[in-house]
């Protein structure tokens, strides 16, 4: 079973209500993507490395998680720059730095939202805010099938090269790129459809029903959510004032 995005840990943030987390990314993602500054952004990465600090993640954890992503990425957004920007080659870096640097913030905040917030903590919200449960649960079990899914392609590719197929993702295959995804299509659909009927089984032996009523838990708002909603609206507010 491959790792679970969320990190279970007894920390202010991972304390915090629902919504207060989920409203301090909201604040964050456009301050992030496009409304702070270059010189902006410096402040943005050290608010990200206090929210990971209280989180109580490690770094290296954390960096095994986002690497993947961020280093590609990083890669890609530069060599485009390169290509496509009109300045000359020295602004045309600089300009592909900034972008990256915006877009691993981005992804840095998500996961790290990901790894502090419990999928049970989706539907919950959701009826705290009066939205009818079954949304929540929707969004909760894709949530949690998204790890799933990932694992059952990287097995349908292994059990593809056991055969010998040649599965290569790289430009040099990149003509034969069309047969290689056909050849994964049929079986990763199947996996998906089956672990979907599995699922749906599950849910309607527990009797549940997406119509019916369900207690609703109470808001839990301390302290910890008003204080670090309450900075995040702040550093949105200078953002924009200071852009």
């Amino acid at each position: 079973m491959i790792k679970e995005l969320y990190i279970q840990k007894s920390s202010i943030i991972h304390g915090l209500n629902f919504w207060t987390k989920f409203l301090c990314f909201l604040l964050i993602l456009p301050l992030t993507a496009f409304l702070s500054s270059a010189k902006a952004l410096v402040l943005i990465a050290g608010i990200f490395f206090i929210f990971l600090s209280l989180s109580k993640i490690s770094w290296q954890k954390f960096w095994q998680m986002t690497k993947i992503y961020i280093i590609p990425i990083t890669i890609g957004v530069i060599i485009l720059s390169l290509f496509f920007s009109p300045e000359i080659w020295q602004k045309r870096i600089i300009e592909g730095l900034i972008l990256a640097i915006r877009f691993s913030l981005l992804i840095s905040f998500g996961i790290l939202f990901s790894a502090v917030t419990n999928p049970i903590e989706i539907p919950a919200g959701f009826l705290q805010a009066k939205i009818p449960h079954k949304y929540g649960i929707t969004l909760m079990v894709g949530y949690r099938m998204m790890p799933l899914i990932a694992q059952k392609i990287g097995t349908v590719i292994d059990a593809q090269k056991a055969r010998g197929a040649k599965i290569e993702f790289s430009f040099k295959n990149l003509p034969y790129l069309p047969f290689v995804v056909s050849s994964l299509v049929v079986p990763i659909l199947h996996s998906t459809l089956e672990t979907s009927v599995r699922l749906s089984d599950t849910l309607i032996a527990r009797d549940y029903n997406p119509e019916g009523k369900i207690t609703t838990p109470p808001a839990k708002i301390n302290f910890y959510d008003a204080l670090i909603f309450s900075f995040s609206l702040l550093i949105l507010i200078i953002g924009m004032i200071f852009k």
